[in-house]
């Protein structure tokens, strides 16, 4: 069975995710009117990100003399969100992120760890008041918005596990295979 996606992105995986997640261009059209709601809030929350990541021994050394061209990096990321058009583009440049994270030795631990931070976060910024001005209640404000992050996880994951297929030289049937 083929599930055919509506946004030109060619990628088989990340269509059984969006046929799961009902991710439609109707989210992608409420993520855009979110903009103006969320946008003046968004380098606050990536302040209070980098402060818990600074919190952390772990993440801590990771951030060491890049801090503030981190965080520009994760408030354009953030942005993106609510502007960036869904196409195989848009992928591209997720994907890159997670084989800039591999080729830096960033576990996806850490990435797994900043979206849960992120979806815990994101429903605080949207306000009662706030999602009846666009005529919607904060559920289906909020709902694009996490599917959204869970998007960015997976193809973000993703692009770790093509990575450790290249690094290895196991073909990705080979690694079903050995899984099984």
């Amino acid at each position: 069975m083929t599930i055919k996606n509506t946004f030109g992105i060619k990628n088989e995986e990340l269509d059984v995710l969006l046929d799961i997640n009902n991710f439609t261009e109707s989210d992608v059209a409420t993520l855009h009117r979110l903009r103006p709601i969320v946008e003046s809030k968004l380098p606050e929350l990536t302040e209070k990100f980098y402060i818990q990541l600074q919190g952390n021994p772990t993440t801590a050394h990771y951030l060491e003399g890049r801090l503030e061209a981190l965080k520009a990096t994760h408030l354009a990321w953030l942005q993106g969100l609510f502007t960036e058009n869904f196409d195989q583009a848009y992928v591209d440049f997720l994907w890159n992120i997670g084989r800039v994270h591999a080729k830096l030795h960033i576990a996806p631990l850490f990435v797994a760890a900043s979206m849960s931070y992120l979806r815990a976060e994101f429903p605080k910024l949207i306000s009662y008041e706030a999602a009846q001005t666009l005529g919607c209640t904060q559920s289906e404000l909020v709902s694009p918005i996490l599917k959204m992050l869970d998007i960015n996880q997976f193809v973000i994951d993703n692009s770790y596990n093509e990575r450790l297929l290249e690094v290895t030289g196991i073909s990705k049937k080979l690694l079903q295979r050995l899984m099984s």
